[in-house]
């Protein structure tokens, strides 16, 4: 024991007879923990916003709809209304409402939407304005006009690519036009019977997501409206439910699934409702751990040639050493301790710059705006600025990476020390 603490004092010693070159090495190495700190909390902080975005565009945390709906996408296959009451009454449970932050039923089909100019192929969302606001983005995106109101129950919300396709604005009149259900199971209503229905809408506001297949194709309009126009009273294709926090979608669909126990309906949480989403976020997981893996080999093939530099530049003294009588493992046990106590400060200095930097850029947030003359373009689909998000996991994990890296990285400098030669080693040239 002795021989070590005399081994790790020596080695401490070692590293402030060239202080200069002991700070820029440390200095190099912090810098490399902290710029992979804040890439995790950036890279964090923009999977959090794709996948709130990302479901607010889409169906929710979690969706219920009829079964079989995800695979075929009939108009046919409706929710009936006891399933929403029952929805309803176990979301606003005692359990549940620290969870849950909306839900919204929704009917949705396909029609064209005509105006004096022009006519589209439209996809059809009808739903509750006030229950929609607390799910979905597009309330919150409008840009001329106002959203739905329930006190206003014959206008439509449009995007902006469709206003310009159809040469309309606030106040315009369209006429919307759309096939009848007849919901699976039940015998055809008058309204089936009839064919094509066709109601008369006044735009209300013109919505820009920056999501060009919603722009140029997605129209909200009243609940009553579009279960009139398809002949469907009472009937929804899917309630969309929004969470608190991501990590409880499994959990609520989990619950939600023994509560409607016996019904003919699916409830799927987002990664199995939107496998679009799911495969863009693991590509973006992809790239992240190979940009990720750039840098650890980036500090780690700066460390080893600071730290195999300093073993060559010092083979006269490891040479004396060894005619002192210190045996190899003595030596290489010197060098381990010399990169051990460099790599504890380096973590440290790493640590101070990466916390700092993450706290700045989650109170702040990181603009991107600058990168775009006259501003972010209309296709952009998020919010250019990003707040970095980094959990107490990710800082460990981090840590004990660069940690062992540098420690094992080490162990080559040490053995070229050990396998110092004499008597060539202590020729003074």
């Amino acid at each position: 024991m002795p021989g070590v603490l005399l081994l790790v004092k020596i080695g401490w010693r070692n590293l402030w007879r060239n202080p200069r070159g002991t700070l820029l090495t440390a200095l190099a190495l912090g810098l490399g923990l902290a710029l992979l700190l804040i890439s995790l909390g950036l890279l964090d902080g923009l999977h959090e916003k794709m996948v709130g975005d990302g479901v607010r565009f889409g169906s929710g945390h979690v969706v219920i709809q009829a079964k079989g709906y995800q695979d075929t996408g009939s108009q046919e296959l409706l929710l009936p209304a006891r399933v929403v009451s029952t929805t309803e009454k176990f979301l606003h449970t005692e359990p549940m409402k620290h969870v849950v932050r909306g839900m919204s039923p929704r009917l949705l089909a396909s029609g064209l939407l005509s105006s004096a100019a022009n006519a589209a192929g439209v996809g059809i969302i009808g739903v509750l304005p006030k229950e929609e606001r607390a799910v979905s983005l597009i309330p919150v995106r409008i840009v001329e006009g106002t959203n739905l109101s329930d006190d206003k129950q014959s206008g439509v919300v449009i995007g902006a690519e469709l206003a310009r396709k159809l040469e309309v604005k606030v106040g315009s009149k369209v006429v919307l036009m759309s096939q009848a259900v007849q919901p699976t199971g039940t015998e055809a209503t008058v309204a089936a019977e009839g064919g094509m229905q066709s109601t008369l809408l006044r735009v209300n506001g013109i919505f820009r997501t920056g999501v060009q297949a919603i722009d140029a194709h997605i129209i909200h309009l009243p609940l009553a409206v579009a279960q009139t126009l398809l002949g469907v009273p009472d009937r929804v294709t899917q309630v969309a439910i929004l969470l608190e926090r991501e990590g409880d979608s499994l959990m609520v669909a989990r619950e939600l699934r023994k509560q409607l126990a016996g019904e003919p309906v699916e409830v799927l949480p987002w990664r199995e409702s939107m496998p679009r989403l799911v495969q863009i976020f693991r590509l973006d997981q992809a790239f992240n751990y190979v940009m990720n893996g750039v840098v650890l080999a980036m500090v780690g093939l700066g460390i080893l040639n600071t730290i195999l530099m300093r073993v060559l530049e010092r083979r006269y003294e490891f040479g004396l050493c060894k005619a002192l009588g210190l045996r190899p493992l003595q030596l290489a046990l010197m060098i381990i301790g010399e990169s051990l106590a460099l790599t504890t400060i380096s973590l440290s200095l790493g640590l101070a710059l990466g916390s700092s930097a993450h706290y700045y850029i989650s109170t702040f947030g990181l603009d991107l705006h600058w990168l775009f003359e006259g501003g972010a373009p209309s296709a952009f689909v998020f919010d250019p600025i990003i707040y970095s998000r980094l959990s107490l996991s990710r800082v460990a994990s981090s840590v004990s990476i660069v940690f062992l890296t540098t420690t094992v990285i080490s162990f080559y400098p040490a053995l070229k020390a050990a396998r110092t030669e004499l008597p060539d080693a202590l020729k003074v040239f």
